[in-house]
């Protein structure tokens, strides 16, 4: 039987295109992004992440989102789900949806909308629900700035994960290196993956036991962002180390939000995809809006370099599906 557990890696959270007229999805666009990502080196693509605004998309549109990677990037190339939500009841609908379109497994946020009624209870009673009843392994997810600020503990990560033999791995966008090596020295790789939730501490995360990264600068530089991981798993950790504060000084382009990111992997990725008038069509779903002038002209300035060295790494060969 095929293991569970995500590859190792770096995996990207794919952000979404849209007709800059209508607003919607466009999705002849978002196929041309998804199958470039799929040749730049990555373990996988995470659709219907934070930086996909999967919150500003309808079910319909987020299941034909899943359903249009797995088109895009073929039968094998390994896809995880989003499915935050603020219910047991609608966090399985997504995954039922994601199952349905392709996914391989879902990440999972804490239902914390209400966020001072999130206790450590609801947030158990949450997971086990889940885990009860879903039709896909689960990786939990945990980003605080976007759950009302619950945290969630690398005790009751490891708790959860020994519980329930579908829970098969974390993204910690937390930024703890801390829980990355609690959670790798008690859960083996084999059994457990580990991810840092950027790509600015992928070598700290290595070091430390991680399996890899979910990093929203895989958007910008995947293939920088793999050399790296590739890099320092050889030993090579002085060139791993070059390379990593290069793009981690880049990275801090993009930390303003996702209209920063969207921008430069317009800019970058979704221009070497040979997808025109990117930046429009990566512009955030209203009512949001595209960064300034000013900021736009910081992205470029600081990621110009990585850039470069981005557009120097070799792409792996995949042919491209006649239904994209």
């Amino acid at each position: 039987m095929p293991s569970q557990v995500p590859p190792a890696g770096v995996w990207c959270p794919a952000v979404t295109l849209f007709d800059p007229d209508t607003d919607k999805v466009d999705f002849e666009n978002q196929a041309r992004y998804f199958h470039y990502l799929s040749t730049t080196g990555l373990a996988g693509l995470v659709i219907l992440g934070t930086n996909a605004e999967t919150m500003l998309l309808t079910r319909e549109e987020r299941k034909a989102l899943i359903a249009t990677a797995r088109r895009a990037v073929g039968p094998s190339f390994p896809i995880m789900a989003g499915v935050g939500a603020h219910s047991t009841a609608q966090t399985l609908e997504f995954i039922s949806d994601a199952a349905a379109a392709g996914a391989n497994s879902v990440l999972v946020l804490p239902n914390a909308y209400f966020g001072g009624a999130t206790t450590p209870q609801v947030l158990e009673n949450f997971y086990d629900q889940i885990a009860a009843r879903s039709e896909l392994p689960l990786v939990i997810y945990n980003f605080p700035g976007v759950c009302n600020g619950v945290d969630l503990s690398s005790d009751f990560i490891e708790a959860m994960a020994k519980r329930h033999s579908n829970i098969v791995g974390v993204k910690l966008t937390c930024g703890s290196v801390a829980k990355i090596t609690r959670l790798a020295a008690a859960l083996p790789k084999e059994r457990f993956a580990v991810f840092g939730g950027q790509a600015d501490f992928i070598i700290g995360g290595l070091s430390s036991g991680s399996s890899g990264c979910i990093a929203a600068f895989a958007n910008v530089t995947p293939r920088c962002i793999v050399r790296i991981n590739e890099l320092y798993c050889q030993g090579k950790h002085t060139e791993a180390l070059a390379l990593h504060q290069k793009t981690a000084l880049a990275e801090q382009a993009i930390k303003g939000g996702i209209a920063p990111t969207k921008y430069a992997a317009a800019i970058h990725s979704a221009t070497y995809a040979g997808i025109q008038d990117a930046p429009a069509k990566m512009a955030p779903r209203r009512p949001y809006v595209a960064p300034a002038a000013t900021v736009q002209e910081m992205v470029r300035s600081r990621t110009a370099e990585v850039g470069e060295i981005e557009q120097s790494l070799p792409l792996i060969n995949r042919p491209i599906s006649s239904k994209i």
